[in-house]
């Protein structure tokens, strides 16, 4: 039996057969960021590396451990809490990073559908907004500078038009 379910959060490209100017579109994934107990970073280096076979980044200002899978980045953050590193992390440490088109646009998209955004802010990497999906999960959303995307050559994305 084949089952066919409807996303609970609706596509803002839905029915469209063609991109309308000022709609955002998601380009890719940038980066998936992941945390682990401090203490583990050994471990945690040599299952990434070793075990994984990925090959390990250097990202200027980015504490942890960064790894290529692919066209995208894992970046393992190290957390210390009051427990010495046992209980998991909070906050935005994990989360799913996507590269899109307009942040602007695709943050108004998902205020006019009921979603959950803060305002958008810059970065060292371009332009950023955080989200949250409809079961929580943290997303943020990445708009890259066109030329700084094409021409960096650590960082998978690159950037996208609509």
């Amino acid at each position: 039996m084949t089952h066919t379910t409807r996303p609970a959060w609706p596509s803002p490209l839905a029915g469209r057969t063609a991109m309308k100017p000022g709609v955002a579109i998601v380009c890719g994934v940038h980066h998936v960021q992941l945390s682990f107990p401090a203490r583990a970073q050994a471990a945690m280096e040599r299952f990434y590396g070793e075990v994984l076979g990925l090959s390990a980044l250097t990202v200027a200002g980015r504490p942890g451990l960064s790894f290529l899978a692919g066209g995208q980045r894992i970046d393992l953050v190290p957390y210390k809490g009051q427990s010495g590193g046992t209980e998991r992390a909070a906050g935005n440490l994990v989360h799913l990073a996507l590269t899109v088109s307009d942040v602007d646009a695709l943050r108004q998209q998902l205020l006019v559908h009921g979603g959950l955004a803060l305002e958008v802010a810059p970065v060292s990497e371009g332009r950023r907004c955080y989200a949250r999906d409809p079961a929580g999960n943290l997303i943020e959303l990445l708009e890259l500078p066109r030329e700084a995307a094409a021409d960096a050559p650590d960082e998978p994305a690159v950037a996208c038009s609509a």
